[in-house]
Parts: structure tokens; C-alpha cells; sequence
């Protein structure tokens, strides 16, 4: 079914990309009509002698008038200045679509100038391209088996959304759809990064020197890395303006990770070196097996770093086990010397916990404790510990006894649990994840690369948790808190979701009577063995 035949398709910005949909349609005769409009009238004067339009313009309400779909194809942050002109001039059953490569900035500029009406938007990523750019750089298949990401709206017509899949796919393209954050999470670490980083490559060696010895000797495998430096810089530029805090999480990541080499280099470890570049090439092949050895893909791709088979890429450690067990200072160690990201997913329930008691919200109210988990704002550091929730640091208040029974109450509700379950899984980040809890290898990463499960009885729980507490100043009674960890064992172990119980895969590790080093060698001799 062609639900473009009887339709004409304005596309403004006739450059690689509008330019390759317009070649894309004109050959295959998708539509009706194929308007092009620009500030320089140049590509369109070369668009219509190559009869690939039947009319251009230069002044857009012209055409805009007209189309019945109209593909935005200009710069990131040019798209604000085209939906301004569009405002009051297109009909309500024109449909509106883009191609830029960030999301969040686009629909807040459409939300902005079009209101909340969003029904007739669809927002649209290409991911194709090339390091030339203009239409002279275009071709008719350029989507050939290339993705595109569709990020419809809540409010999107589905029958609008249906069309501009039908376009892209008849394009050739490879389509896939996903949450507007989401594809601007995901392509600052697949795309934006790469070309931030090949800029700064081309701009280090170029300052180094001997320059033209580094450049004449490359190899091909440098060639290929820089040659997305060779993009249009104004276009890039835009991107990072627009999508610049999803960036910088990813890059500040990846600094961390080359700091690490860095102290690695300087004291020669070799081991931590190896066991980093074996984890990469696996992450490497396995990413390439699941997503390219096939030549085929999922139509629907839905980011979820369970099911999401991209998500298995980075390496997850789960530290299951009681209150006391020894977990979270085990965690953090590992974590430490792993150089991978950390989770304490019980600091999460504890925030939530405190959050309520903030609010007057009773911790037996579901209904009541779901709205908070969106409202959070949570961040930690810069001091390692520290905790802060809606701008006051609560890193004390959250290691008390009190704390930790808050955290309790809260965890025994599903629709919580289900709520916080993605918070829990953005955690997970190049170069690998350590994440201690109650259910992290059970239920939040089911497909983690190794589980174990930390245990000790309760007595032994006890003292450690009177002597942490003793030590900070906190004055505690022993009996009360062993009575209490067998209260929130009884608890966790018994509550109708995500119980707290090993992995059936998990390896079992008993820390009483065990000092942290041993149970912290354990447990990296079991990672670097899966590794």
C-alpha cells in the first residue's frame, strides 16, 4: 500500500540528506509532487534541471501551503526558525516530520512554536550520511539498509506515523522507533562521541611534532576513525549544542576510562590492561554478531537494557544479598578496581523512602509514592558517598537504621519496583557496571555477565552493621539492630515481587568469618574468568 501516491512532499534544506530523499522518490516514483525549498537557490535551481522537483521556492510559505508532507531537512538548530514559518500556514492534515539528529531539541522547539497540539509531528532520524555534504554529495540510495529512527509523540496520529514509516522504508531504510530521550542517550554514544573524538584526534596530532611524519605513515585503520572528521563542522557543531548534556554524560565516561589506561600506562599493569582490551574486543564482537552478521534487525526497537540485545554489550556485575553481608563495600571495591560504574540500588529505595517522609507520604501508600519517583532529584558526589536529593545533601541521613527501614517498606510495593527498575538500568554504561542489591542478577539484569550472591548470618550482620554505626558516632543498641535485620530479612525474602533470593546462576559466597580483601579477590577471580 503506497500512502504516498496521491501526496506531494515539501523537503526544505536540499542538501545530502533532503536532496538523497528526493532522488530516493523520484526514482522509485513514491509521490505526487516533490517540492524543494532553501535560502540558497543554487541546489534547487541543479534539484529542478535534474527533474528531480517539479518546484522550488525560496520563500517557504509558498510551498508550505500546498504539501501535504513536508520533510524538515536543515541544520539542528536552524529547525525552530523553519517551524516559525510554518506556523499558521500548513494545513492540519499536513504532515510534519524532520531529520535532524537530535530529538529533545526539536519537539521542545515544536512544542514551543506549535503548542502542545503535536498530532500532525513526526520526529525523525536518518542515520546515514556521509563526510561530504550539499546535494551535489546525494544519491537515490542512500537509505539502502541503512536505519532510520522514528520518536513519535504521545500525541502523534498514528495514521501520520504509519506514512512516514512508509516513506523511509520505501526509501530502502531499515526502520526503527524508540523514545525521544532514549535515541538522544543512545546516539551520543554511538555517533556524536565518535565525531567529537575524531576532531580532537586530527586537532592533537596536528599540534604535535613531526606532524607530517604522523599523517604520511597512518595506517588505514587511523584513515578510516578520522575520516568523520572531514563532516560539515556547522552541522556538528549544532548537534553538540543541542544534545550536549546527553554528550557529556557519555564523554565523561569515557574520560574516566582513559584515566584509568593513563594510571595503567604509568604503572605498567599489564593484567588490568589485557583484561580491558579482552573485555572491549568481546563487547565488539558480540555487538557485531547480534546487530550485523545477519544483515537483518528488528522493525521495533524499543531500548530496554534487559531485553534490548545492544544492552548485553557492557559487562554488568550483580552483587545480591541480605543488609549487612558486606555487599556494598565489596561492590565499591570491585567497582574501583574493575574501573566500571557503580549502582547501590538500595540508595535508590532509601531516596524514595526519605522522599516520602519529606512529602507526608506514607510508605503503604502506592498510589502515593509513584508520582515521587519521577520527581526525584537525585544526584551523588562529588565526594565519594556523598547523596543529594531535591539540592540538600541526605548522605547521613540515608546510612541510618531509619534509612534502611524506609527503604524496606517502599521495596515491598511492585508498582514501585517497576517504576525505579529504569533508573536502575540507565546505570548501565561503557566500560561495565557493578550493582549490589536484592534482585539486581534476579530481576534488573537478569542477562548480567556474572551474579553473585553475598551471605552471612545474622549475628555476624549484626556486629558489622554496630560496628560501621559505632564508628561514625551513631550511637545503636546490637540486639535492636540484630532484631531488626531479622525483620527485614523476613521482609525481603517473603514479599510477593522480587523476593530477595539468588540467582539461580549466582555464585554463592558466604562472608562469615571471611575478611573483605578475600571475599573482594573471590569475586574478581570470577569476573576476570568470564571475562
Amino acid at each position: 500500500m503506497n500512502l504516498l501516491k496521491d501526496k506531494s512532499v515539501l523537503i526544505v534544506g536540499l542538501g545530502l540528506i533532503g536532496g538523497s530523499v528526493a532522488r530516493g522518490l523520484r526514482k522509485r516514483g513514491l509521490c505526487r509532487a516533490i517540492y524543494a525549498c532553501g535560502r540558497d537557490d543554487r541546489p534547487l535551481r541543479e534539484a529542478a534541471a535534474d527533474g528531480v522537483v517539479d518546484e522550488w521556492a525560496t520563500d517557504l510559505p509558498t510551498l508550505a501551503a500546498k504539501a501535504d508532507l513536508i520533510l524538515i531537512a536543515v541544520p539542528t538548530l536552524t529547525v525552530r526558525r523553519v517551524l516559525e514559518q510554518l506556523k499558521g500556514v500548513v494545513r492540519p492534515d499536513t504532515i510534519i516530520t524532520d531529520a535532524a539528529s537530535v530529538k529533545g531539541s526539536v519537539v521542545k522547539d515544536f512544542r514551543s512554536v506549535f503548542g502542545n497540539d503535536c498530532r500532525q509531528f513526526v520526529p525523525a532520524h536518518p542515520i546515514a550520511g556521509s563526510e561530504q555534504s550539499g546535494y551535489r554529495a546525494s544519491t537515490p540510495d542512500l537509505y539502502q539498509d541503512r536505519k532510520v529512527i522514528l520518536t513519535p509523540l504521545g500525541e502523534t496520529d498514528p495514521s501520520f506515523l504509519r506514512t512516514v514509516r512508509e516513506l523511509w522504508e520505501a526509501l530502502g531504510a531499515d526502520v526503527h522507533q524508540m523514545g525521544v530521550d532514549d535515541h538522544d542517550a543512545v546516539l551520543a554514544a554511538t555517533s556524536h562521541l565518535p565525531h567529537l573524538l575524531a576532531y580532537s584526534l586530527i586537532n592533537t596530532l596536528a599540534r604535535q611534532q613531526m606532524t607530517d611524519d604522523i599523517f604520511r605513515y597512518a595506517a588505514g585503520g587511523f584513515a578510516g576513525f578520522t575520516r568523520i572528521a572531514s563532516s560539515d563542522p556547522t552541522m556538528w557543531r549544532d548537534i553538540f549544542l543541542a544534545n550536549g548534556a546527553a554528550t557529556i554524560s557519555v564523554l565523561d565516561a569515557y574520560t574516566d576510562e582513559l584515566a584509568r589506561m593513563r594510571k595503567a600506562l604509568i604503572e605498567g599493569d599489564g593484567e588490568l590492561l589485557k583484561t580491558s582490551f579482552d573485555a572491549a574486543r568481546n563487547a565488539r564482537n558480540h555487538f557485531i554478531k547480534k546487530h550485523f552478521s545477519s544483515g537483518g534487525g528488528v522493525h521495533e526497537c524499543h531500548v530496554d537494557p534487559v531485553s534490548d540485545p545492544a544492552s548485553t554489550v557492557v559487562p554488568v556485575l550483580t552483587i545480591d544479598g541480605p543488609g549487612g553481608s558486606g555487599k556494598g563495600t565489596v561492590s565499591i571495591r570491585v567497582a574501583r578496581e574493575l574501573g566500571w560504574h557503580y549502582l547501590d540500588s538500595g540508595a535508590l529505595y532509601r531516596l524514595l523512602g526519605l522522599a516520602a517522609r519529606n512529602a507526608g507520604v506514607s510508605t503503604a501508600d502506592e498510589a502515593a509514592l509513584l508520582p515521587l519517583i519521577d520527581s526525584m532529584q537525585i544526584s551523588f558526589g562529588p565526594e565519594e558517598g556523598a547523596v543529594w536529593l531535591d539540592g540538600k545533601e541526605v548522605s547521613s541521613e540515608l546510612r541510618q537504621e531509619s534509612g534502611g527501614a524506609l527503604a524496606s517498606e517502599v521495596a515491598v510495593h511492585p508498582a514501585v519496583r517497576r517504576g525505579l527498575l529504569g533508573r536502575q538500568q540507565s546505570f548501565r554504561r561503557m566500560p561495565g557496571l557493578v550493582a549490589d542489591g536484592r534482585d539486581m542478577g534476579t530481576v534488573v539484569f537478569p542477562d548480567a555477565l556474572v551474579k553473585v550472591f553475598l551471605t552471612a548470618s545474622a549475628e555476624e550482620r549484626a556486629k558489622r552493621r554496630y560496628k560501621q554505626l559505632i564508628d561514625k558516632g551513631i550511637d545503636v543498641n546490637l540486639s535492636d539492630l540484630f532484631l531488626d535485620i531479622q525483620s527485614r530479612d523476613e521482609r525481603d525474602t517473603n514479599r510477593s515481587i522480587s523476593p530477595l533470593k539468588p540467582a539461580e546462576d549466582a555464585v554463592l559466597v558466604d562472608t562469615t568469618g571471611i575478611g573483605i580483601e578475600q571475599v573482594v579477590a573471590r569475586v574478581l577471580d570470577v569476573v576476570r574468568q568470564r571475562l
